[in-house]
């Protein structure tokens, strides 16, 4: 897990949290809602202040079942150069495509099922980096590993949205199977608002939790707690190819990812005559 903190200017400072991820880029755009994907990414830019979070499977090459079947193959050295040259050429790839405009502006890429070590240096091929951590430096955000804990401070350290974002795992045929695994972990983590992808699942629930606040007078707060599950980009049926998803007669997945948008404001409590600071987070989807 890794921890990140991120200041924005003033506590009414408006915020948008866009995870993206679940593109499993390789290299052929029908495999992907492309054309959805590039106008996703400039309607995200066009938020106020858009900060992006990775949630993992940028690419789609290689699975753990492939990697491991990789690391046991007795391979020539020069098959496995090529082979961690490849995954390089992908990431470069989805970079140059679709994702430098949004340089600079990631708090953090979590890692995913599918992903590969290559090679930075031709001159040291036995040096290698995940290419997940190689995305992640040519975005300029953190690699996040599996887990991102993130904290927003809006001005100070007195006004904060914390989330926790993870690749995630399993499988479900219904809508709300995300939402379950997220739930069961909703009672270890004080958070906002949680995120999980790999299921490639659009779905949002939300529940309260009544707080006692320590300081001011006394009062309830009800803190709403958001899962969000994110969606994805891989579209499984595709016209003129037969693809694993539809060869099993698979359900195709929703296709998109949603936007969580942070718009607080101090609100004057009637009931206690007083300023009271709030978060007012909602998702679009």
């Amino acid at each position: 897990m890794i921890l990140h903190r991120h200041r924005v200017k003033s506590p009414t400072t408006e915020v948008t949290i866009c995870p993206l991820g679940d593109i499993q880029w390789a290299g052929d755009r029908d495999d992907i809602a492309y054309d959805y994907l590039e106008e996703h990414i400039a309607l995200c830019l066009k938020q106020p202040d858009p900060l992006f979070i990775g949630m993992g499977d940028y690419i789609d090459f290689a699975s753990p079942s492939n990697r491991e079947a990789l690391q046991q193959a007795r391979l020539y050295d020069t098959t496995r150069k090529v082979i961690a040259n490849a995954s390089r050429a992908l990431v470069d790839d989805l970079y140059h495509r679709l994702l430098a405009p949004t340089r600079g502006r990631w708090l953090g890429l979590t890692q995913g099922h599918h992903h590969h070590p290559l090679i930075l240096d031709p001159k040291k091929p036995e040096q290698t980096v995940d290419s997940d951590e190689y995305l992640a430096g040519l975005l300029k955000g953190p690699f996040s590993e599996e887990f991102a804990l993130i904290k927003i401070e809006f001005g100070s350290d007195e006004h904060t949205v914390t989330f926790l974002a993870y690749h995630g795992s399993g499988s479900s045929v219904f809508p709300w199977g995300p939402l379950t695994r997220m739930y069961r972990l909703t009672p270890n983590f004080l958070v906002d608002f949680m995120l999980m992808g790999h299921q490639t699942k659009l779905g949002k629930t939300a529940f309260d939790r009544v707080h006692f606040p320590d300081t001011g007078p006394n009062r309830l707060e009800h803190r709403s707690i958001r899962l969000i599950s994110t969606g994805g980009w891989s579209k499984g049926y595709v016209s003129g190819k037969a693809t694993y998803v539809s060869r099993a007669a698979m359900s195709p997945v929703a296709l998109g990812q949603p936007l969580i948008h942070i718009r607080p404001r101090f609100r004057t409590s009637t009931e206690l005559g007083t300023k009271v600071w709030e978060r007012r987070i909602t998702e679009e989807s």
